[in-house]
């Protein structure tokens, strides 16, 4: 009798425990679900609101009881959305580049040699990352007014060139690369810059895809530079027309075109992480990055 009420006390105890496991679960489950739901609605009803009719926009019914791609049709033909589309891609990818290759050459340079000034050059470049990035406007805009570059390309890629972000990102990272590889290419003859571009990078494409989506997204989604340096509606960004579009009625008034050219500023971002998440993930978490 013993031993049953000792085993039915055990099975009940751990009944109780499963049960507390479970609900313990469920509301995990819940939350989680909420932490999915909420940032992806509004995205999910902005692009459902693009292919809504008039009479149909502002219902909050994420899939659309009638499609219609009016309000594509309408940005391509009364937006110079191709060409604003092409000069973002080409701004957006020469500052990738340009950031890409200086953040590479000058993290090297700080995580693997020794010269004089080292620490306090590493130390200027994190100090800068400090500073708004609205504080340089004018200083910057003084510039390219002297150098005549209002209304060009060179006016929206030079200042975002080099990224201290990158820089940094990069040194923490080529602090773990082997030191053993870069030796032997050195006895083999390399000079620094073939090690950076034949050994380190081939080697670190975590940690350049990483720079790379993070520099994509900030000059992508640039708006407020570009609209100061930029004049004539033929240069515009793609943020600069949908921002005059929603804010001033530039090209009407209609939520729905609006809406389309909202998914498509956002539509190459996404595409880039998508094809570049394994080895963003993986950059950040060997770079040591909060996410």
């Amino acid at each position: 009798m013993s031993i049953e009420s000792d085993n039915s006390g055990v099975f009940a105890d751990g009944h109780e425990r499963l049960s507390d496991l479970s609900g313990k679960k469920i509301l995990v489950y819940i939350v989680l679900t909420l932490g999915v739901i909420l940032p992806v609605f509004p995205f999910a009803l902005m692009v459902s609101m693009s292919f809504k009719p008039p009479n149909d926009i502002y219902s909050l019914q994420v899939i659309p009881s009638t499609f219609t791609l009016e309000n594509y049709r309408f940005l391509l033909e009364n937006v110079p959305i191709v060409r604003q589309f092409i000069n973002s891609i080409i701004v957006t990818g020469a500052v990738v580049v340009s950031v890409v290759i200086t953040s590479c050459i000058v993290a090297y340079s700080l995580a693997k040699l020794d010269w004089y000034g080292r620490s306090v050059t590493y130390n200027f470049i994190l100090a800068t990352m400090m500073i708004p990035g609205i504080l340089l406007l004018i200083p910057q805009f003084v510039i390219i007014v002297k150098l005549g570059w209002v209304n060009t390309y060179q006016a929206m890629i030079a200042p975002f060139a080099i990224s201290s972000f990158g820089i940094f990102l990069l040194t923490q990272f080529f602090k773990q690369f082997p030191d053993s590889l870069i030796d032997a290419a050195r006895m083999d003859g390399c000079n620094e810059l073939d090690i950076v571009f034949r050994i380190v990078l081939p080697n670190s494409m975590p940690a350049i895809a990483t720079v790379a989506i993070f520099t994509f997204m900030n000059r992508w989604n640039q708006m407020l530079w570009d609209l100061i340096v930029i004049k004539n509606e033929s240069m515009y960004t793609l943020p600069v027309s949908i921002t005059l579009f929603a804010k001033t009625g530039l090209y009407g008034n209609s939520m729905g075109p609006l809406m389309a050219g909202a998914t498509l500023l956002a539509l190459p971002t996404i595409l880039l992480f998508l094809l570049l998440r394994r080895y963003f993930i993986k950059g950040v978490t060997m770079s040591g990055l909060k996410a």
